[in-house]
């Protein structure tokens, strides 16, 4: 059993909490946060209540994991704080907001031989797994052109407003687009060149252009006035077909041999309490990082793409 310190119980952190209580080789034995809401929500779910890690490490030695979802901006130190007391930490994206930071976290882990999980999420979906293989294993191909969309209403629902703060949360590019764009690199690679733009009528719309050898790669990412639900969706076109992903079903329209729908289900469908529909994202990306934990393997999201990733979206 993997015994787990769950760090923030926000949003997020209640995301986590409702999937892993749905795993069998892992358990929340405490948690650690700030403020009343917090202290409110633990003692609902019957689960101790720290204020700090220390404290809840001296009574709760049997802890080896530290999950963290926290607001962005305190990401660095609980990690490394907790790397410093032999946990191997899960860390919800973004990992931080700076290359500089990233870094450290990882230079704590490997000072410290543990490991750290970015949870990006979408690593772990069929819908964008799908993708990725297709692509590296070259089946539709060689890539044309690709489009990405993230759409949300204005998420009036952060704590203390904190993901308005760009020095806290990084605004949309850490909080929404971070997602394609670990996709787009996974899938990719590194992109030669960047062009971005930003609309702020109507709510805060970003527009981005990644160009690649031989093709270009477009992807928006919003926050809305406009109380419409959330969105994400892509589309790729390969020489021999089309790859499309409308928020609810994966299609392939391959050459000469039509329309192909592929299965994304899942087992399990959690809600999630925030702006995402209940969904077997979360389940499965949990399900299998804490599986990588209790075999002692390194995350399958490698340093060297987070760092990628974090260092595009720091310029912007």
């Amino acid at each position: 059993m993997i015994n787990i310190l769950l760090i923030g119980l926000g949003g997020m952190g209640k995301v986590h909490y409702k999937n892993i209580a749905e795993l069998d080789n892992a358990r929340i034995v405490a948690t650690v946060g700030k403020g009343d809401s917090d202290k409110e929500f633990a003692s609902i779910v019957g689960l101790p209540f720290y204020e700090s890690v220390e404290d809840a490490l001296k009574e709760h030695k049997e802890i080896t994991v530290a999950d963290i979802t926290t607001p962005t901006f305190l990401h660095k130190d609980y990690a490394i704080k907790a790397l410093n007391l032999a946990l191997d930490v899960i860390i919800e994206k973004p990992l931080a907001l700076s290359e500089k930071d990233a870094r450290d976290i990882f230079d704590a882990a490997r000072m410290n031989s543990k490991n750290v999980y970015a949870a990006h999420v979408l690593r772990y979906t069929k819908e964008y797994s799908y993708l990725i293989d297709a692509v590296k294993d070259g089946r539709f191909g060689s890539v044309v052109d690709a489009t990405f969309s993230r759409m949300s209403t204005r998420p009036a629902w952060s704590a203390d407003s904190w993901l308005f703060d760009k020095e806290k949360s990084g605004l949309i590019p850490f909080d929404l687009h971070i997602h394609d764009l670990d996709i787009i690199v996974a899938s990719f690679g590194t992109p030669e060149k960047t062009e971005t733009s930003v609309h702020l009528k109507g709510g805060m719309h970003y527009r981005f252009k990644y160009d690649f050898s031989g093709f270009s790669v477009y992807a928006e990412a919003a926050w809305l006035d406009s109380p419409i639900p959330f969105s994400a969706t892509y589309r790729v076109i390969f020489e021999n077909a089309v790859l499309l992903y409308d928020g609810m079903s994966l299609t392939l329209y391959e050459k000469n041999k039509g329309r192909k729908d592929i299965d994304i289900t899942y087992d399990k469908v959690i809600s999630t309490g925030i702006n995402v529909p209940p969904t077997g994202w979360y389940y499965s990306e949990l399900k299998e990082i804490l599986s990588l934990i209790e075999n002692n393997r390194e995350s399958n999201v490698k340093y060297s793409e987070i760092l990628s990733v974090i260092k595009m979206l720091e310029v912007l």
